[in-house]
């Protein structure tokens, strides 16, 4: 069987230890190139991992390799000018999240792949969670009745990354960019993705470059991209989104802040007939008239292999893919909605 032949943009620790990790365990793919400015590291991956071709840009790769797909993992400001070189060429498309910082150019990307019919996902890795996909079965059978109020919560205590992901002209935003991306997909998946009609937020940097002793951080590899250590991004946002549907979001974020942190993303959905949560997932219905509390067994599975898996099945079957390059939009638009309020210090009423 013809295997599908992949690059990788950007092959910073999780580009290596997540991406390129289970795509080389594929029976489906084959790992041909690798890209990134930092040619002493992309040269070690390569030779590291029986990859045949590195360069140090993909407008190098695509001068002298042919590829099918492209895994974007490179700083968030980079990702569309990377994904327009792809698009141009009929190449699919992998973006980690978000899928941009710039709401024109990523409608101009968007447009671009379509006209070329390249297929564009979005890495909302968690979607593809066996505890989320089984919450989803509930809400879509409406055993919640009519959701009118949502809660989604992130918090680290001391958790911020350390590169680029705290310069703006790179990341594009802090906290609510990087985890809260996740936080906000998830729930808005869940919730069906309705349309939004307004947003309320405050965003801010209040802990900053702290200096708490006895503590780790996760750190870029490539320690070029902001050598300077500048921290112009917030920490924490917490923001409230109104649905046309009727629907509430409450959304709270933080990298680092004096209180207790979550073991991982907590959502609650609230509705007429019924309630849930995650995580555990857990299901609140009245049975009979007695008021019940249900929590499924099940087995987990690998998020990432499997969302990986979707994009090349996907990429075989010439299918749309669970997250798109319009569903990426429509999320950038709500954090971008989220930061302008903040800024403005007013509700922004989205068209």
């Amino acid at each position: 069987m013809k295997k599908v032949q992949v690059a990788i943009v950007g092959v910073g620790a999780i580009a290596e230890s997540t991406h390129l990790h289970y795509l080389k365990g594929m029976d489906t793919v084959e790992v041909i190139g690798l890209v990134d400015t930092d040619l002493q590291r992309v040269e070690a991956v390569a030779e590291k991992h029986g990859i045949p071709n590195w360069f140090e840009s993909i407008e190098a790769l695509l001068e002298n390799i042919a590829v099918e797909a492209v895994f974007i993992c490179t700083p968030n400001a980079t990702h569309i000018g990377i994904a327009k070189k792809a698009a141009e060429k009929g190449i699919h498309v992998f973006i980690e999240k978000p899928i941009g910082i710039d709401i024109d150019e990523v409608t101009e990307y968007s447009n671009l792949a379509k006209a070329n019919n390249v297929l564009t996902m979005v890495g909302m890795t968690h979607r593809f969670r066996r505890d989320a996909t089984i919450l989803k079965s509930y809400l879509e059978r409406g055993s919640l009745g009519n959701v009118y109020y949502a809660k989604a919560k992130l918090f680290r205590r001391r958790g911020t990354p350390k590169g680029w992901f705290t310069n703006k002209e790179l990341a594009g935003g802090g906290a609510l960019m990087d985890i809260g991306v996740h936080v906000l997909d998830l729930a808005w998946w869940l919730l069906g993705q309705p349309e939004v009609q307004s947003v309320s937020a405050t965003s801010v940097s209040m802990l900053g470059n702290y200096q708490t002793k006895y503590t780790s951080a996760w750190e870029s590899k490539n320690n070029k991209l902001n050598a300077q250590h500048v921290f112009d991004v917030d920490d924490f946002t917490a923001g409230w989104i109104r649905f046309r549907n009727g629907t509430v979001l409450n959304l709270e974020i933080a990298w680092a802040i004096n209180g207790e942190e979550d073991d991982s993303i907590s959502l609650e959905f609230y509705g007429n007939e019924g309630g849930a949560k995650l995580s555990p997932v857990t299901i609140f219905k009245e049975d009979n008239g007695i008021f019940t509390k249900i929590e499924p067994e099940f087995e987990n599975n690998d998020v990432y292999q499997d969302e990986i898996n979707h994009f090349i099945e996907c990429v075989i079957r010439n299918e749309k893919p669970l997250i798109d390059a319009d569903q990426g939009l429509e999320i950038l638009k709500m954090l971008q909605a989220l930061y302008t309020s903040s800024n403005q210090q007013k509700e922004i009423i989205l068209d």
